[in-house]
């Protein structure tokens, strides 16, 4: 029988719109440092919470949502994301979903991925992004006809960011916390701002309450990393190159929505939904106990994903254990505890709010609380280990301790006796020397054979003779009753979660004004090596700045604190003649830039204050103070006024503030002689 319709219609296949397909990208890099150097060996998203890999937890969060199309998109470790996959039961013909692994090698970022997903042109119509150690019970389909709906009312709507609202003292990360000016009506983005730790106050721009009849804050929202994005979102990337992160993509498309002509709205979940990715190892802690409290049902540990799987019984005071685990006498599992199959437990050992792996040998008279060990983990007889990761593989000998936030990476060996706090091990110097970043300044300290401690020397050392050793804190698990403490007294959320990140230990990322320094610097070094017009380099500096959210005021500051620092940069000043020379030289070319931006009074004081500064650090400004004044009042850059009130707001009790003055005080008297000789000639 044919399956053709009656004459002039078409069949159900011909008719399948576009739309219709779900599909979804998966990030499965989170190209952030937080598990680093274990990932170094294992992907993010193949780390085992609950003893089930953060992918499962995303994909099958995906399947329930009846997502048909999973855009899996990798750049490390690719070969062991595919055999996962393979593996599982996303690859079998029976699977209602079918997932697709794109390898970009070169990708370092987000921004990356997606104008790579771009130059692919794989995308096909709206689709939800979630990273791949997203643990969701939530289903994705009602967001979906959410963003549909809305993009009906407003074409220019590319993105719907997810939230999920939680009150104060909740576990999650700092950076998850968010801040949003939406409008009331429509639901639309107006203002997005991150919690930063220790920042008790936030700007708005004072134009949303103008253009907006109702404008809502929204405060402790947590960001839950999914979004659903129309096919308009990885072209919008591939245009601006500074689109980096999320987060760099949602403040650009708020900062130019005129420009781009491109809207972002929000959705709250339910109550009853959850939604987190692991970002850190306190998420690890926070997510793992959610897990063990049933608080992500269907999600829990005796509900297996996959078929094949040894079902867990479920036991008094949430004790999970699967049917091959051999416990001997006088074992205890107290409670919140995940005992993985064939997993042996010898006499006499104690475990209590502990995950273990499966292929597990525990020896006798052995006490493990607040850990987590994965596969195939031998641990010796009289051990006694508290806050703790044990990769796959690892082995500790006879009355091994580990407190403190221990992370032991795969395959390290640990002799007996051996003692350890708050140390990060990895296996090999010769395996890992090449992973670690050579710009960081570190060190593998050697324990054993197989055991070698990670380091990071101090930038800076209170002692000239010693050379001083910081070692890395790696798992930086909280106590309960620490949870609860004021963030002043146990450490910024930064310092808790970030223990494995070497790289922001080493050397602290800096802020968006340093960054946007850096930018201008670079755009006027170029244009000046390249004599390119000055109206270019201006559209530069503004793009610049809408990139790093600096103010209209700091933007005048930077913008004459880096044609000050040019002349130095470009024919390294020894002499004051020499340096105002090359500034006369520079000024030539980019007095128009310098007029575009010191063009009021407020500016003009931005620029003196620049000057200032610039003076107080370096000899040779200070020694042309005066005459460096004079040129930009000769170039009608500054006026009379501005310099007068300049020299009359100064710091009196600043040795350098009153030192300047004194040096400039001539110019200052010529300038009032010159204005009263002006004011005599006039009344005759």
């Amino acid at each position: 029988m044919s399956r053709k319709g009656p004459k002039g219609t078409k069949g159900p296949t011909e008719t399948l719109k576009k739309e219709d397909v779900v599909q979804a990208v998966v990030i499965a890099d989170s190209f952030r440092t937080e598990f680093h150097p274990i990932t170094y060996s294992v992907p993010a998203a193949l780390i085992p919470v609950v003893n089930t890999a953060l992918l499962d937890y995303t994909l099958e969060c995906l399947s329930l949502s009846s997502v048909q199309e999973v855009i899996l998109f990798c750049s490390s470790h690719a070969d062991l994301i595919k055999d996962h996959v393979k593996q599982s039961r996303w690859s079998d013909d029976t699977s209602t979903m079918l997932v697709t692994v794109i390898v970009s090698e070169t990708c370092r970022s987000l921004g990356d991925a997606m104008r790579d997903l771009d130059a692919k042109a794989v995308i096909r119509s709206d689709f939800i992004l979630v990273s791949g150690d997203m643990v969701a019970n939530l289903n994705l389909l009602p967001i979906l006809e959410y963003h549909r709906k809305v993009q009906k009312q407003d074409k220019g709507a590319v993105m719907t960011l997810v939230f999920k609202e939680a009150g104060p003292g909740h576990s999650s990360h700092i950076s998850d916390k968010a801040i949003l000016a939406v409008d009331a009506v429509t639901g639309r983005i107006l203002a997005h701002k991150k919690v930063k730790a220790g920042n008790k106050k936030i700007t708005l721009p004072l134009e949303i309450y103008v253009d907006q009849p109702r404008v809502q804050l929204r405060n402790s929202l947590l960001d839950t990393h999914v979004a659903v994005c129309s096919p308009a979102v990885p072209p919008l990337f591939s245009d601006n190159f500074d689109f980096q992160t999320r987060d760099d993509f949602v403040r650009g498309l708020l900062i130019n929505e005129e420009i781009l002509a491109s809207t972002i709205y929000w959705y709250k979940l339910q109550e009853d939904q959850y939604a987190t990715h692991v970002s850190s190892w306190k998420m690890y802690q926070s997510v793992s106990r959610d897990l063990i409290y049933r608080w992500v049902y269907p999600f829990v540990p005796d509900a297996p994903f996959f078929w094949n799987s040894e079902p867990y019984m479920f036991l008094r005071h949430n004790v999970y254990k699967q049917k091959s685990v051999k416990l001997g006498k006088g074992c205890m599992l107290t409670e919140d505890v995940v005992i993985a199959e064939n997993t042996s437990v010898e006499e006499n050992t104690q475990i209590g709010h502990s995950v273990i792996g499966k292929n597990c040998h525990i020896g006798k008279n052995v006490v493990i609380d607040k850990s987590y060990i994965w596969d195939n983990v031998t641990i010796g007889d009289n051990c006694k280990i508290s806050y703790a990761v044990i990769a796959h593989g690892s082995e500790l000998g006879m009355g091994v301790k580990l407190s403190r936030g221990c992370v032991l990476c795969p395959n390290v060996v640990l002799p007996r006796d051996t003692n350890l706090d708050a140390n990060i091990l990895v296996a090999s110097d010769v395996l890992n020397k090449d992973s670690f970043d050579q710009d960081e300044e570190y060190k593998l300290d050697k324990v054993a054979e197989k055991a070698y401690r990670v380091q990071v020397l101090q930038a800076e050392s209170d002692s000239e003779d010693e050379e001083q050793v910081q070692p890395l804190c790696g798992l930086c698990l909280s106590e309960e009753e620490k949870e609860e403490e004021n963030e002043s007294e146990s450490g910024s959320e930064d310092e808790l979660s970030d223990g494995g990140a070497m790289s922001e230990r080493a050397s602290p990322v800096p802020d968006d004004t340093h960054l946007f320094f850096s930018e201008v610097m670079d755009s006027l070094t170029r244009g000046y090596e390249d004599n390119l017009h000055p109206d270019n380099l201006i559209l530069e500096i503004n793009s610049s700045r809408y990139a790093y959210n600096v103010s209209m005021r700091e933007v005048n500051y930077f913008v004459v604190k880096a044609l000050l620092t040019l002349p130095i940069q470009i024919r390294a000043a020894d002499a004051t003649p020499k340096y105002l020379n090359e500034f006369n030289k520079l000024l030539k070319h980019f007095l128009p830039i310098m007029q575009n931006y010191v063009r009021n009074s407020d500016a003009q004081q931005d620029c003196l204050q620049a000057i200032e500064d610039m003076a107080s650090s370096t000899e040779v400004v200070q020694g042309g103070l005066t005459k460096l004044i004079h040129l930009l009042y000769d170039k009608d850059v500054l006026s009379e006024e501005n310099i007068v009130k300049w020299y009359n707001n100064g710091d009196e009790e600043s040795p350098t503030a009153s030192s300047l003055r004194k040096q400039i005080t001539p110019f200052i008297q010529w300038l009032e002689e010159a204005d009263e000789e002006s004011g005599e000639s006039e009344s005759d």
